[in-house]
């Protein structure tokens, strides 16, 4: 059937539609431009015929793929025969849905079994999950020819039953999450209870229980991260989401590997591969190469590094265009060496093999072509300094891949990159499905790197099974290890790295009580870059007359502290544990043995700020509040700081402040900080206006 406008209509409504032809699935109207097809799946049977001075019009609307409305009029049309055409459209409409409605009456159970299964899954459901329900539930439809956007015409309590799923609504995901969670909440409540020594607090559980491809757990100072990591490794084992095989959790430090891997195995009765990185990487080598690769001890012996620095350095100063390097560099900046010595008799210097090493480690770290530095440190106003420093540090790099080479050898790095390769080839299978990662704030673009290659990529060919997720648990407020190829920014941009992801928050600290909380809370969050948390203290209920949680003194009061400790705990059953921490080693008091001597109810030990994170102790002392030294007085820019990348931290000192927040965070009771008189440091002014 075809309902045209005569030759005059068609002449005065010219640009509009003036021709209408059913066809077998749906209409074709005309114009005198264009042809536009309206397919029955993209209309809803609704047509509206009206008549005018001299001709009818009909009327209907269309829809797009996304459901957007388009509305369409065909004029000029014999009255008579458009009231006729309208209602044969309407009999070809509802023929075509009763067809399709056939068609969708054999997939329906199928489709609603599709569904069910997703919604009742014994499971925490990923995104992952609900796309691919998403794809089969569009791919059955399409198979009938059914478009997803029909769905409602043919069968509207299916079509919002379904309407979550092929849209691929998170928010419905999230919903249907939580109250999954909400059941497992209250079926393993007991569980939650006792598997540590205290029970796991709300936010504790809930972060057990998430498991998104990539889910991120903020954990604040003392607010029982170790505990969360324990307890899901526990869980996933003990519900029967994973065997012990299948998991695996990676630390930075053996001692804290050790730690999880011991409890894992009290809580569960299971061996956990519980490793750091190094370790992994190592694992994986060897059991898919056959022989694990020999660590050099250029990078595992600091002896054996000191020889070959000195050997090497001599043999580069008796070469004309080394030596010409390094004497246009000493020039130019002070190196740690004698003034007044031969450069070939500094060779063996402490201070220069570290100066070397810093530069050195970072070029080693990089892994790629001098251009390529070149290029990175063209954006730098220092540039031609910071060149002159790569002159003399690339002949020693080329040296040490020579002698990698020559023990058939890697170093920690080459471990990380060989290991990054074979997973990203993927020529073997992993039971890995679960990756758990420590202190996630301090993680390298090359870990990040190797972390990815086993989590992402090419599924496993003969077994299908997914890739592992990644499970991090970390806080950026406490990310101090920059200056060792550590980046922030992938931990505070997690969820715009990875699409599919969740962040979870331990907000509750145990450790120390709201007074200090609060005021290391404004200090901290000056930085707009970090994530913003509030966290809160179950230890908020101080005595009225609580004394002052920070104090400030000068360091030649800091011995009448101690002795007052002395007195108030001279009568204690047990020892009360004291921390000083200092910027450096430099700082560490060379009467700290008479001290523990001196005072025996106190339990005194010195660390460094970077190597508190993670200890606690009842009082701390903050050494060396002093202007200059903690912040660090600025340095100029040099070679490694600089293959680092430019910080786009926008606030002046943001790793010192981190680290600063780290120490201040190790207390339980009381912090002092120590400065010269008349030498305090702008962080104690700072702090000085937060109380």
């Amino acid at each position: 059937m075809k309902l045209s406008a005569n030759r005059w209509a068609q002449w005065l409504v010219y640009g509009d539609h003036y021709s209408l032809q059913l066809e077998d699935d749906g209409l074709l109207l005309e114009s005198r431009h264009h042809r536009q097809y309206i397919p029955f799946s993209a209309w809803d049977g609704q047509l509206t015929v009206s008549r005018g001075l001299l001709w009818g019009t009909i009327s209907l609307t269309g829809y797009t793929e996304e459901g957007d409305p388009l509305p369409f009029e065909v004029f000029g049309l014999p009255w008579h025969r458009a009231q006729q055409a309208g209602q044969t459209i309407y009999r070809s409409y509802q023929a075509y849905i009763a067809r399709y409605q056939k068609r969708l009456a054999l997939i329906r159970p199928s489709l609603l079994a599709e569904y069910d299964a997703l919604v009742n899954a014994p499971a925490y459901v990923r995104l992952s999950q609900l796309r691919a329900a998403q794809q089969i539930l569009v791919e059955k439809l399409e198979g009938e020819g059914i478009p997803a956007s029909f769905l409602a015409s043919l069968d509207e309590v299916m079509a919002t039953t379904l309407a979550p799923v092929l849209r691929g609504d998170k928010q419905w995901l999230k919903t249907r999450n939580q109250q999954w969670q909400a059941m497992m909440l209250n079926q393993w409540q007991a569980w939650f209870d006792r598997i540590e020594s205290s029970p796991l607090n709300d936010g504790q559980r809930a972060a057990v229980l998430t498991d998104e491809s990539h889910t991120l757990v903020v954990a604040g100072p003392g607010s029982g991260k170790t505990s969360v990591l324990v307890a899901r490794a526990a869980y996933l084992i003990e519900s029967g989401q994973a065997k012990p095989e299948q998991l695996l959790l990676l630390a930075f430090g053996r001692d804290a590997a050790e730690e999880l891997k011991t409890r894992i195995k009290t809580k569960t009765g299971h061996e956990v591969n519980v490793t750091t990185f190094h370790g992994f990487a190592r694992q994986q080598l060897a059991d898919h190469q056959g022989q694990a690769p020999m660590i050099s001890p250029l990078a595992s012996d600091d002896t054996a590094k000191a020889a070959w620095l000195t050997q090497t350095l001599a043999e580069q100063w008796q070469q004309p265009s080394p030596r010409k390097a390094w004497d246009k560099l000493h020039q130019q900046q002070t190196l740690p060496l004698d003034e007044n010595a031969e450069l070939t008799a500094c060779a063996h210097d402490s201070r220069l093999h570290t100066w070397v090493w810093s530069r050195l480690s970072r070029v080693i770290q990089a892994n790629t072509t001098k251009r390529a530095l070149t290029d990175k440190l063209a954006s730098f106003e220092e540039q031609s300094a910071l060149k002159n420093e790569l002159a003399v540090i690339w002949p020693l790099y080329q040296a040490y891949k020579q002698a990698l080479k020559a023990e058939n050898a890697v170093d920690f790095d080459g471990l990380i990159t060989q290991a990054t390769k074979l997973f990203q080839q993927r020529k073997f299978t992993t039971p890995i499905q679960f990756v758990m990662v420590d202190e996630y704030q301090d993680i390298s673009p090359a870990r990040l790197a190797m972390l990815e290659a086993l989590c992402h990529g090419k599924t496993d060919t003969k077994t299908q099974s997914p890739r592992a997720s990644l499970y991090a648990v970390g806080d950026d407020w406490q990310a101090i290890y920059r200056f060792a190829g550590a980046d922030v920014s992938l931990t505070t941009e997690f969820a715009q790295r990875f699409g599919d992801s969740e962040i979870c928050w331990l907000t509750t600290c145990y450790r120390y009580p709201s007074t200090l909380g609060k005021v290391a809370q404004q200090f901290i969050e000056q930085n707009p870059k970090q994530l913003s948390k509030q966290l809160d203290y179950a230890r908020d209920k101080a005595p009225a007359k609580a004394p002052k949680v920070i104090k400030v003194i000068t360091d030649d009061t800091l011995e009448k502290t101690l002795a007052s400790l002395e007195k108030k705990h001279a009568k204690a059953e047990h020892a009360v544990s004291v921390m000083l921490i200092g910027r450096t080693h430099a700082l560490r008091p060379d009467a700290l043995e008479s001290w523990q001597k001196a005072y025996p109810s106190l339990t005194l030990r010195y660390t460094t700020a970077h190597a508190s994170k993670g200890q606690e102790a009842h009082y701390v002392f903050i050494l060396g509040m002093d202007e200059g030294v903690f912040p660090a007085k600025p340095r100029s820019l040099s070679l490694d700081e600089a293959l680092l990348g430019k910080n786009e931290e926008p606030i002046e000192y943001a790793e010192e402040r981190r680290l600063f927040y780290v120490a201040l965070t190790r207390v339980q009771k009381q912090v002092w900080l120590v400065h010269q008189k008349g030498r305090a440091s702008s962080f104690v002014a700072e702090l000085k206006g937060y109380q």
